[in-house]
């Protein structure tokens, strides 16, 4: 969720609206909740300009719907908007990025990276995974890949949680976008920051925000070499507590490279490690695994991307609901 800054002014009859229907303007909470996103703070304004809200919204394509829908008698501005700290940050590091690492398909890449993956971060992570079930492992019987895995994202555990859900023979060719302008920028300090370090032990690659259709390539050049990509469609992590609208990305993967795509639903993450924290509380954590799903070529892109929506909002509805005693969970064991 990113966030924006929403300001408002009024004309003459918008003034006149707001003086008779004064309530009106407690509905905007739910114009934004329409969008996924959600209203953190609504000012009346002294000058120029009548109101200020601030909002969190799931992308721009939200924050474009949000200006388009100014009122009768409102001109509605919309600006994207970073905390400070984040600013002062950015403004002392380069914005240049480095990646993709294809050496990291490799045989000696693949070889280490299990057991780096487990010292550096599986060891933590089950840690607090108490008990970590996964559900729907049957839908993989005989699955081998290349594939696109997709799911819900709530927390930075996610990629972990998909990681360890999966049979050995799918993690080792298993690799994960990451956004370049966060985890791929050049001169990062530390090891454990680099680039290549998480492109070694996380299968990690970067993606370009906004970079259309070119910021597919690399993940195509995976699936050409038998290698399967896991993508979070929401493209960030929710904290509405509702998905966000799925990106087009892996639909157009799917259709384009002929590749099935296996949904998934994670429940619990967001609690173990909520955004914006680094600490981590141990709890129960679900994974749910449904069926893989396949495209004709040709499919709509937009239909394709609707149907993935879809299939993991079932999962969530399935997930949320009592446990069969005749299908008892499958706890996960290293």
């Amino acid at each position: 969720m990113g966030a924006y800054v929403v300001l408002t002014r009024l004309t003459g009859v918008g003034a006149k609206s707001v003086k008779e229907r004064p309530e009106a303007l407690l509905q905007l909470a739910d114009e934004v909740a329409a969008l996924d996103g959600k209203l953190n703070d609504h000012y009346a304004l002294l000058g120029e300009l009548d109101f200020c809200m601030l909002v969190s919204l799931p992308d721009n394509a939200a924050a474009h719907v949000l200006a388009a829908r100014s009122p009768m008698g409102a001109h509605r501005t919309v600006l994207p908007a970073i905390d400070l700290p984040l600013f002062v940050r950015l403004l002392g590091q380069t914005t240049e990025t480095i990646g993709p690492y294809r050496w990291q398909i490799s045989w000696w890449a693949r070889l280490v990276r299990p057991p780096l993956w487990w010292y550096e971060n599986g060891r933590s992570v089950r840690a607090v995974l108490k008990p970590f079930t996964v559900r729907g492992q049957e839908h993989l019987r005989g699955f081998k890949g290349p594939a696109l895995f997709i799911a819900n994202h709530t927390s930075h555990l996610d990629a972990s949680a998909m990681y360890m859900a999966l049979p050995h023979r799918l993690r080792n060719r298993l690799f994960f976008g990451g956004a370049a302008d966060r985890w791929f920028l050049k001169g990062r300090k530390g090891l454990r920051n680099q680039p290549w370090w998480m492109s070694l032990v996380y299968g990690s690659f970067p993606l370009k925000r906004g970079g259309g259709r070119a910021a597919l390539e690399y993940a195509e050049w995976l699936i050409d070499r038998g290698c399967s990509i896991g993508i979070f469609p929401e493209g960030t992590r929710s904290s509405s507590g509702k998905m966000a609208r799925f990106r087009a990305g892996p639909a157009i993967l799917a259709v384009g490279k002929n590749v099935p795509v296996v949904p998934m639903y994670f429940d619990g993450l967001n609690t173990i490690r909520p955004k914006g924290t680094r600490e981590m509380t141990a709890g129960a954590a679900t994974v749910l695994i449904g069926p893989p799903i396949r495209f004709s070529p040709g499919t709509d892109v937009a239909e394709a991307t609707d149907a993935l929506f879809k299939a993991v909002d079932s999962l969530r509805r399935q997930i949320q609901q009592p446990r069969a005693a005749t299908e008892p969970p499958v706890p996960v064991t290293r």
